[in-house]
């Protein structure tokens, strides 16, 4: 692989920045050229990204990127870093590329999380080592009835005979016992090496004594094993529900899930949808601070009936908001959904109405008066505790009431951030409502 040499910065919905130019300087081609390996790099995010369209555009005041955010290359010798418009790369001390990866890596592992495997107990560490430490022990004791075994071939000296067996050996047998090869069955395999060693990873990085000592259980549970295999063997249909375990322990050994690192985004590309990235956050932060069983995610509710014209067949017309929180005795039910763009207007911030026309449905199928919505705060000289939630708008339309909000998210790759994002989003959100 190439040294790369040189990388150029643009930020996600920022202004049309002249990349063409800098890309000339770079690398020796001409704007033509220079437009055609940036589409061609948005065709590749387009497609691996399973967008149906290209979030780089090329006009007159130069190129913009939307939806997406990290890291891709365009040339053996030039990338293209591409910063999430919510955080901030100008200031010094920021720590925006760890917050980057830190949030990739949640979204990525966020479904599994926080629905089955977190304790709802406040004095749970929450940092990012903890949560994924959770889901691998939770994953692990949800399939442990049915262990992860394989066949395989060992030779040992024993005096009772079970295997096959060299006929000299039976007249000379060693002082052991008869040398002979057997067909075993049991836990010693490469995927249960991967998940022993992720967790022996992560050990060193837990503080809470319960995490510690179940994920201790655990390799006590697999061990022995030989050296982690890494192996990209895909484990038998037998045993499917194990994959995704054993996936995310190959991921921390490559250091995901821990921390950022350089290597770990590093050219061909590093990308992610920043507005999928922002949705998982919020459910995770949900049911963080509000508790597992107050949340529900994700869930369909019917809003009506469409009717063919001709045929009079009928279908269901279904909404979906991210949460729906139940109420307790400081604030009402409400949903909570994510929004990711205002529209800007001269005065500030708006809701747009196609949000309004949105937030309206949700609230006639869930049968619920409150919608807030929530928006990450964009970078500011001074920002607000992180998770605080500030109103830029309310709409009232009869009993309904949508909340327009938007909600600081710097720094939350700092150790325990996650913990008191979610705090800080259920108190100042109960103080709004």
């Amino acid at each position: 692989m190439a040294n790369v040499q040189t990388r150029l910065v643009l930020r996600e919905y920022g202004k049309p920045n002249d990349l063409r130019h800098d890309i000339g300087l770079a690398i020796g081609v001409d704007r033509d050229t220079a437009d055609q390996i940036l589409l061609d790099a948005g065709n590749r995010i387009a497609l691996n990204m399973g967008l149906s369209y290209n979030p780089i555009s090329i006009g007159v005041d130069g190129v913009k990127v939307v939806d997406v955010a990290g890291l891709i290359r365009l040339s053996p010798s030039l990338e293209l870093e591409i910063v999430p418009k919510f955080l901030d790369s100008n200031d010094p001390a920021s720590t925006w590329r760890e917050d980057f990866f830190y949030l990739s890596t949640l979204s990525q592992y966020g479904r599994l999380l926080p629905v089955e495997y977190l304790s709802s107990s406040g004095g749970t560490s929450r940092d990012l080592a903890a949560l994924v430490a959770h889901s691998i022990v939770g994953m692990y004791d949800s399939n442990k009835r049915r262990p992860l075994r394989t066949y395989r071939r060992i030779r040992e000296y024993d005096f009772f005979l079970d295997g096959d067996i060299d006929p000299i050996d039976l007249i000379f047998p060693s002082a052991d016992g008869f040398e002979q090869e057997r067909l075993c069955f049991d836990k010693h395999n490469g995927w249960n090496a991967d998940i022993v060693a992720a967790a022996r990873k992560l050990l060193p990085e837990l503080r809470t004594p319960s995490v510690l000592g179940s994920l201790m259980r655990m390799i006590e549970d697999l061990s022995p094993q030989k050296s982690p295999a890494n192996r990209k063997k895909p484990i038998p249909s037998r045993h499917h529900a194990w994959k995704p375990l054993h996936q995310l322990s190959v991921d921390v050994l490559k250091g995901f899930g821990l921390n950022y690192q350089q290597n770990n985004m590093h050219a061909p590309g590093y990308m992610i949808v920043t507005w999928r990235v922002w949705e998982d956050l919020l459910t995770v932060a949900a049911r963080l601070g509000f508790g597992n069983p107050n949340v529900r995610s994700q869930r369909h509710f019917h809003l009506g009936n469409r009717i063919n014209a001709n045929t009079r067949n009928t279908s269901t017309i279904l909404v979906r908001p991210d949460c729906i929180i139940e109420a307790d005795g400081a604030r009402p039910r409400f949903i909570l959904d994510a929004k990711y763009k205002a529209r800007v207007e001269k005065g500030g911030l708006h809701i747009s109405s196609n949000d309004i026309y949105e937030a309206l449905a949700f609230s006639k199928a869930c049968k619920c008066d409150h919608v807030v919505l929530a928006y990450p705060a964009l970078p500011a000289s001074k920002p607000p505790p992180i998770g605080s939630c500030v109103v830029f708008e309310e709409v009232i339309v009869g009993a309904v009431r949508i909340i327009g909000v938007h909600i600081e998210i710097r720094s939350v790759s700092k150790k325990g951030s996650i913990n008191t994002f979610a705090d800080n989003m259920k108190k100042t959100i109960t103080t709004i409502l």
